[in-house]
C-alpha cells in the first residue's frame, strides 16, 4: 500500500488556464485522459461527514483504490492500493472510527475529464500538477422512495496539487491561477458536491455556558483529537499511540475532576472505557520507551560485557514483544467495543450530564475543583515522604506514582482553566508538569526493572553458552536504572519545593 500526504487547492474557473510556463523551469507537459470513480461509503455517508473518501478509480496513471484521510492542518495522507472487486481491507481498517463497522457501499460515481499539467523543475522532478477537469457525478446513495435516484451534476474545477516541489511552487502557481479569475471551490471535494446536500448534519453539541462551556469544549476538542489520531495509530505512526494514549488521559481527566460540572455517576462508564484504552495503548507505548532507553544503557556498556552481536537480542526481544502488544491494539481498535466508547462520547457531547450550578452557567466551579485537586496532589507527597521513611521499595515506587497521576490531574485541570483563571492557573499548569515529567521518567525506570525481571530469564536462554555475559549485562543496566531513579526522586523534590504553594 503506497501513501503521500496530499497539498492541494481547488478553484472553479470559468475561462481558459493561464500561461503557466512561467511557475515551470523545466517545462511544462499536459496529457489528457478519462477516470472513472465509483466512491464507497456507509448508507449514512459517515465517511463524507468526517472528510474521509474512499473510491476506486480506473483511468489515468494512479488506477487503483485511493483512500484519503484527514492528517493534520491542511493536509490529508492519500494511500493507495491496487485494483480489486471490494474496498481493501486496510482501508476499512483506516476508516472504521468513521464506519464503526458499518459496511461500504458505492455512493456515487464521478466521470472526469481530464487535462493534467505537471510543472517541472531544472532539473526535470514535478513541482506542481495543475488538472484542468470537466466533472459528470451520479449519486448512487441509498434514498427514500421520494427521492429521485441517480441525480447527475456537472461542472468545471481545477486542482492544483504539490508534488515533488515545495509549498513556495504551489503557492506561485495558485497566484497565477487566481490572478486569471480562479476562485476558491464552493465545495472542497468532488464527492462534497456530488453528495452535499445529502450530507448528514454536524452531531450535535451542547454549548454550555460559564464554566460548563469551558469543560465541554475541552471534551470535544480532544474526542476530535482521540478521532483524528485513529488512523495514525492504525499505521503505527511514530509518537502516535503516545498521543492518542494522552488524549485519552486528558478526556478522562476532564470527566473525573471536574465533579462541579459533571455528575460522575452518568459519566464514569466513559471514563472506565477510557481508562481501558488507555491501558490497551499503554503495553506498545511502554515498549517504546524501554526500547529507547534499553538502546541508551547497552550503548553506554563495554563491549565485553554487552558484545555488539548480543545486543541486538536485547532489542529483538523488546520488538517480538511489540508485535504483540500491536496486535492487541489493532483488535481493540476494531472491537465493538471501542466503537460503543466513541459512539458514548458522541452522546455525552450532545447531552452532558450537568449538575444544577453547571447548567446555570456559574463561573466558580473550575476554581474549586482544582482546588480539590492541589489537595489530594498535596496527600498523596506526604504519603510519599512516608513511604520513603518506611523504607519499603515497592511502597514507595507505588507511592511516588500515585503523586505523578495526581500531578498530572491538576495540570490538566489548570491548563484547560487557564482562560478563565489566568496566570495562577497557567503557573500551576506548568509547575506540575516539570513535577510530572520527572516522576515520569522515574516511572520509565521502574517499568525497565520490571521487564528486565521478565526478560532475564528468556535472554540467558537465548545465549546458554554466555550465561556468565548476559547476567553482569542484566545487573549493569539494572544498577543504572536503580541509581538514575534515586537522582530523580531527589530532583522530584526539588521541583516540590519550588511550587507546593502556588494554589491554596
Amino acid at each position: 500500500m503506497n501513501d503521500h500526504v496530499e497539498v492541494e487547492t481547488t478553484f472553479a474557473m470559468d475561462g481558459d488556464l493561464p500561461d503557466l510556463s512561467g511557475t515551470a523551469p523545466g517545462g511544462v507537459r499536459s496529457e489528457a485522459f478519462r477516470l472513472e470513480a465509483t466512491y464507497y461509503d456507509t448508507a449514512g455517508l459517515r465517511l463524507a461527514a468526517r472528510g474521509i473518501t474512499c473510491r476506486r478509480r480506473t483511468g489515468g496513471s494512479d488506477a487503483g483504490w485511493h483512500l484519503k484521510v484527514p492528517w493534520g492542518e491542511g493536509t490529508r495522507r492519500e494511500l493507495h492500493a491496487p485494483l480489486s472487486c471490494e474496498p481493501p481491507a486496510s482501508f476499512v481498517g483506516l476508516s472504521a472510527a468513521a464506519t464503526r463497522g458499518a459496511p461500504l457501499l458505492p455512493v456515487a460515481r464521478i466521470d472526469t475529464e481530464r487535462t493534467e499539467h505537471r510543472l517541472d523543475g531544472e532539473d526535470g522532478a514535478t513541482l506542481v500538477v495543475v488538472a484542468d477537469d470537466h466533472v459528470t457525478s451520479h449519486d448512487l446513495a441509498p434514498r427514500t422512495a421520494d427521492d429521485t435516484v441517480g441525480a447527475e451534476d456537472s461542472w468545471r474545477e481545477v486542482e492544483a496539487e504539490l508534488a515533488d516541489g515545495d509549498r513556495s511552487d504551489l503557492d506561485r502557481v495558485t497566484a497565477v491561477l487566481t490572478r486569471s479569475g480562479a476562485r476558491p471551490a464552493e465545495y472542497p471535494s468532488k464527492l462534497r458536491r456530488a453528495l452535499g446536500h445529502r450530507l448528514p448534519p454536524p452531531l450535535p453539541r451542547h454549548p454550555g455556558s460559564g464554566d460548563a462551556a469551558t469543560v465541554l469544549a475541552h471534551l470535544a476538542q480532544y474526542t476530535d483529537r482521540l478521532l483524528a489520531f485513529d488512523p495514525l495509530v492504525r499505521r503505527f505512526e511514530p509518537d502516535a499511540v503516545h498521543q492518542m494514549r494522552v488524549t485519552s488521559r486528558r478526556l478522562r481527566s476532564a470527566l473525573t475532576g471536574f465533579r462541579s460540572v459533571l455528575r460522575r455517576s452518568q459519566t464514569r462508564p466513559v471514563t472506565d472505557e477510557l481508562r481501558h484504552l488507555a491501558a490497551v495503548l499503554g503495553e506498545v507505548r511502554d515498549l517504546e520507551v524501554l526500547r529507547e532507553r534499553w538502546t541508551a544503557h547497552l550503548e553506554r556498556l563495554p563491549d565485553h560485557l554487552v558484545g555488539r552481536d548480543r545486543s541486538g537480542a536485547w532489542l529483538t526481544y523488546l520488538d517480538e514483544r511489540m508485535e504483540r502488544a500491536r496486535s492487541e491494539v489493532d483488535a481493540f481498535l476494531n472491537s465493538p467495543r471501542y466503537f460503543a466508547l466513541l459512539d458514548a462520547l458522541d452522546t455525552l457531547l450532545a447531552a452532558p450530564p450537568l449538575r444544577k450550578k453547571a447548567a446555570r452557567g456559574d463561573t466558580d466551579l473550575l476554581a474549586k475543583d482544582i482546588t480539590r485537586a492541589c489537595a489530594r496532589l498535596r496527600d498523596h507527597h506526604d504519603e510519599a515522604l512516608a513511604a520513603d521513611a518506611a523504607g519499603d521499595p515497592e511502597q514507595r515506587a507505588a507511592a511516588w506514582h500515585e503523586v505523578r497521576k495526581s500531578a498530572k490531574r491538576v495540570r490538566y485541570a489548570a491548563r484547560m482553566a487557564q482562560t478563565g483563571l489566568g496566570k495562577p492557573a497557567k503557573r500551576l499548569s506548568k509547575w506540575t508538569r516539570d513535577l510530572q515529567d520527572v516522576l515520569g521518567r522515574y516511572q520509565d525506570g521502574r517499568v525497565g526493572l520490571a521487564y528486565l525481571d521478565t526478560a532475564g530469564d528468556d535472554l540467558i536462554r537465548a545465549h546458554p553458552d554466555d550465561r556468565e555475559s548476559v547476567l553482569l549485562t542484566l545487573g549493569a543496566v539494572a544498577g543504572l536504572e536503580a541509581v538514575g531513579g534515586e537522582g530523580l526522586l531527589d530532583e522530584a523534590e526539588r521541583v516540590w519545593g519550588s511550587g507546593s504553594r502556588l494554589w491554596t
